[in-house]
């Protein structure tokens, strides 16, 4: 299956990459934009260049994938809700996110959530 426009998720951490790198193989045969996006969860940003140093940080990463990515975004809040408006307002039919598999991860992981509100199809990796 070819799709028009892939988002994929991330946390800035190094597994990040593997979740960009499934996001290219999904985009490069169709020649689909790719679109990152950062989500937090935790807290507000304070200060302007909290924002900034995130935004550098996707740059980052997009410049290293080797695919012209669309869009980098950095917003806040619950990430199911989020990405759901992401979708609905850029027209993307798959979503890239990771999942580990820990005790944590099986009380609190958000790929239930983006299952039952997500309107695109959802590749989720493992991350061990």
């Amino acid at each position: 299956m070819s799709y028009q426009h892939v988002l994929v998720t991330v946390d800035l951490s190094e597994t990040s990459k593997t979740l960009i790198d499934k996001a290219f193989e999904q985009a490069k045969p169709a020649n689909s934009k790719l679109s990152i996006v950062y989500v937090e969860t935790d807290h507000l940003r304070a200060y302007p260049a909290d924002e900034a140093d995130l935004q550098a940080q996707l740059q980052t990463l997009a410049d290293a994938c080797g695919y012209p990515v669309t869009e980098t975004m950095t917003v806040i809040g619950d990430l199911h809700m989020k990405v759901e408006g992401l979708v609905e307002a850029s027209d993307i039919d798959l979503v890239v996110c990771g999942h580990h598999h820990s005790l944590i991860s099986r009380f609190f992981s958000s790929v239930p959530k983006l299952v039952n509100t997500v309107k695109a199809d959802l590749l989720v990796v493992n991350l061990g």
